[in-house]
């Protein structure tokens, strides 16, 4: 480990090629852990367990009659966040990026999400009296993880399209590589991971490549612009940055909010109806956007100083 901390290192993507990503507004106070961290024997999977622990806590807390319990359990939770994206930065920090952490962050992150909805629905059922509240509560989570993977996706896309290297990858399906040189246990949380999200990155990746082929097939014969339609498509960032709004500390934000406000059944329109609403738009959006800014190019050609 280097003696000097570097936040130039903590970040995912390279200085001056990032995108507006709104859940750093949330996570105001993470760079100031990780550099606190930096200087401690604390590792990122010890991170990560504290923050699981944080996130079940809070599901357990969120649920509770008593308003004081509610806004312990929303801090806990929103620190939840904040560790979340602590261990990433320091495992960058500390050279200790690894694919086992990879696994161990998401696996890690659907068992909070799992809890929070199982409390949701206990909640709801409560006031309710009603077990039709659970099949909701369980369509929620499903959606928040199918939301959560489409940003993961298009974020995991820009990072490798700017040229810094992530140990994540668009489909997490088991290689060959990964059978030589991972071990059982790593190869373990793998499969455990594809079983919790292959499906969201199935979905994603095939709508993801259906419409960039059919952009490609857009193009009209000899056009330049060919060769460079992966940077334009990926490195969308306005397209980004409306993504983020899906992430999983979006998510966990409303449900603080709204689980203080009394009103938990607020979220879960939210989540069912206006973000996959947003969704759709936003894919819409990406579409159309990377045509126009093809077009806007002059005969198709690249334009890297023409913005969307």
């Amino acid at each position: 480990m280097e003696n000097k901390f570097s936040y130039e290192k903590t970040l995912k993507t390279k200085p001056g090629e990032s995108f507006l990503n709104f859940q750093s507004y949330l996570l105001v106070t993470a760079g100031s852990i990780t550099k606190a961290l930096y200087y401690t024997p604390v590792t990122p999977h010890q991170v990560i367990l504290f923050s699981l622990v944080l996130g079940i806590a809070s599901s357990v807390l969120l649920i509770q009659n008593n308003i004081y319990l509610v806004i312990l359990g929303a801090v806990f939770l929103f620190y939840k966040n904040v560790f979340d994206k602590v261990d990433g930065s320091l495992a960058r920090a500390k050279n200790m990026t690894s694919r086992r952490g990879r696994f161990y962050d998401s696996i890690s992150d659907f068992i909070v999400s799992l809890s929070l909805f199982i409390a949701i629905g206990f909640k709801l059922y409560e006031k309710y009296n009603d077990w039709f509240v659970f099949v909701i509560s369980f369509l929620g989570l499903l959606f928040s993880m199918l939301q959560c993977s489409f940003f993961i996706y298009y974020e995991v896309a820009f990072i490798k399209q700017s040229g810094k290297e992530t140990i994540n990858r668009l489909l997490e399906n088991i290689t060959e590589a990964d059978k030589q040189h991972e071990d059982k246990f790593t190869l373990f949380l793998q499969k455990v991971f594809l079983i919790i999200y292959g499906w969201q990155d199935w979905i994603v990746n095939k709508t993801d490549k259906y419409l960039f082929n059919k952009t490609k097939k857009s193009l009209k014969p000899g056009d330049n612009s060919e060769s460079n339609l992966e940077a334009i498509w990926y490195m969308n960032k306005p397209f980004l940055t409306i993504a983020s709004i899906f992430s999983i500390g979006s998510h966990m934000v409303l449900i603080a909010v709204f689980s203080i406000a009394g009103k938990i059944e607020y979220y879960l329109f939210v989540n069912l109806i206006l973000w996959n609403l947003l969704l759709g738009l936003s894919i819409i959006y990406q579409y159309y956007s990377v045509k126009n800014r093809i077009k806007r190019s002059g005969n198709g050609i690249y334009n890297k100083k023409i913005s969307f």
